[in-house]
């Protein structure tokens, strides 16, 4: 059976099932509801003359309007080219340079902002809209140039699902960052995506009764295919809610508990936003209502997931996955935990572990991860020659380290560019930074490599101290904890405090930020 045909029987069989339920004013959806909206959404689309292949700009918040417009493309298998509402005017720019949309759905707050940028692209409609749970501010009403629910009230739902989607076409570009500073997009096939989220949902045993929380940016990936479209082909139901952090960071466990979440997406730095929280509230329903806990993105630090589950009640399931792959490897229910494992491959994958020559490496030695997946992206848009270089015909080299275990299980160990040669040794920031999170009061921390003009690098850490032990902690009280575990040459020379990590806009620490922070000896740092 074809995906698009199984997405198609899904929505059939759940028309009067709840799909949406909005956190910020309770407004509950069917999938028969959210199909019909989406329909007439595509009627408009198409309206506008476009259809296959044809690239649409969005850029907003989460609400089920975005999501209804993201499968409005499906329908008529255009290309959905998000943009994050977070990145710089100047990505904004290249991106659109790029792709040549002649349609962009973008939030007031977003217009007011780069307004400039699309005023440059002549050829790009803008159609500014606000949704319903997020009213626009008084200074960006004006822009406002697209009613929402009058344009669903006129418009007639096409007459079939995905007619004019094809398994074999691009269903979203995402960028993410490359070798250079510029973004690069990430074209992932409609039946990649789908098949990669069915096998996904088999492993995990998600299904109708899995309720999900979906705080990521439905502008990234992950918001969009882990927090939109899992749950759809899991037959489930999502919770949507804005982006974690800031005033929705204290609501997010009386969210999980009154909404009856049982389906849970975290990323490395939610969980440190979370253990962040003061230990005085009641969370002992987590035990019994979590069935699932989700942890990938980034390789996930063995203390800081034993200390989540301590305090929390559930177990984490680590996965991995790129976004030029989608999933890869997944923990499970049933499948005995071991440290720093990221599970074995899902069905069809194929992992090996290649030495410097691409030669394959026994079991137990780390090496580059290389993929064989076949849900494997079409491509690169705008990548550098080194990127595409990645893809052979013998796989798809990751640029991640790891060792493949004697039961195929995957244990990522960092990335080959984070890699410390000291003195010609190489050095794993990741082994480092494992032992810095075993002291409580480390909140997060960053190993990298700094010039040195014998050794050529020389290691350095960057660490946030939790608040409840802010100038408690000094920079000998960690080193001592890392001498006691590693050799001389692998210890952090220097170690330095900060009270913010830089971020990029996926929420993972900006080591290439830090260490020209490092360098040039600017402030915030002190050590």
């Amino acid at each position: 059976m074809d995906e698009l045909k199984q997405l198609r029987d899904i929505f059939s069989r759940n028309a009067e099932r709840t799909l949406f339920i909005d956190a910020r004013d309770q407004e509950e959806m069917t999938y028969g509801q959210f199909l019909d909206n989406s329909l007439k959404l595509a009627n408009f689309l198409q309206e506008k003359g476009l259809g296959p292949g044809d690239p649409v700009v969005f850029s907003m918040d989460n609400c089920w309007e975005l999501a209804a417009w993201y499968l409005a493309c499906m329908h008529l298998g255009a290309l959905i080219v998000p943009i994050n509402p977070a990145l710089h005017p100047n990505d904004f720019r290249r991106i659109l340079e790029s792709n040549r949309p002649g349609l962009a759905f973008i939030a007031p707050e977003v217009r007011a902002r780069v307004d400039e940028v699309f005023q440059e692209q002549t050829s790009v409609e803008v159609i500014c809209l606000e949704a319903q749970v997020d009213p626009a501010g008084q200074k960006t009403r004006d822009l406002i140039n697209f009613d929402f629910h009058r344009e669903l009230g006129r418009l007639t739902p096409l007459d079939a699902p995905f007619a004019l989607a094809d398994e074999a076409s691009v269903l979203i570009r995402t960028y993410t960052s490359g070798t250079t500073s510029s973004p690069k997009g990430v074209d992932i096939l409609y039946g990649g995506l789908l098949g990669n989220g069915l096998a996904f949902c088999r492993r995990l045993g998600l299904g109708r009764d899995s309720r999900f929380y979906n705080v990521l940016p439905m502008t990234y990936l992950g918001g969009f295919y882990n927090l939109m479209l899992i749950p759809i082909l899991a037959e489930g139901s999502v919770v949507l809610d804005a982006p974690l952090g800031g005033a929705s960071l204290y609501g997010f466990w009386a969210n999980v508990e009154d909404f009856k979440i049982n389906t849970l997406w975290f990323t490395a730095t939610m969980l440190s936003l979370l253990m962040s929280l003061p230990d005085d509230e009641d969370l002992s329903f987590l035990r019994d209502q979590v069935k699932i806990g989700l942890c990938g993105m980034a390789p996930l630090p063995v203390e800081i997931k034993k200390r989540f589950e301590r305090r929390f009640g559930f177990n984490l399931y680590e996965n991995y996955a790129l976004s030029e792959t989608t999933f890869l490897t997944t923990n499970y229910p049933g499948l005995p935990y071991k440290d720093g494992s990221s599970g074995p491959p899902l069905d069809g994958v194929a992992v090996e572990i290649v030495d410097r020559e691409r030669r394959p490496l026994p079991t137990g030695r780390e090496g580059e991860i290389r993929i064989r997946t076949p849900y494997l992206m079409k491509g690169y848009s705008g990548a550098a020659d080194s990127d595409e270089a990645n893809l052979t015909e013998d796989g798809f080299l990751t640029g991640d380290l790891g060792y493949l275990d004697g039961d195929g299980e995957l244990f990522v160990t960092g990335r080959i560019k984070d890699v410390i040669i000291r003195g010609g040794i190489n050095i794993s920031p990741l082994g480092i930074e494992e032992i810095l999170y075993e002291h409580e009061a480390v909140e997060e921390t960053a190993v990298l490599g700094l010039p040195h003009p014998i050794y050529g690098e020389e290691v350095a850490a960057v660490v946030k101290v939790r608040p409840a032990f802010k100038d408690q902690v000094t920079d000998e009280d960690l080193k001592a904890l890392v001498a006691e575990r590693i050799a001389h040459f692998q210890r952090p020379k220097q170690i330095y405090f900060i009270d913010e990590m830089p971020k990029g806009v996926t929420g993972k620490i900006n080591k290439n930020l830090l260490r020209r922070l490092l360098v040039e000896k600017t402030d915030p740092l002190s050590g």
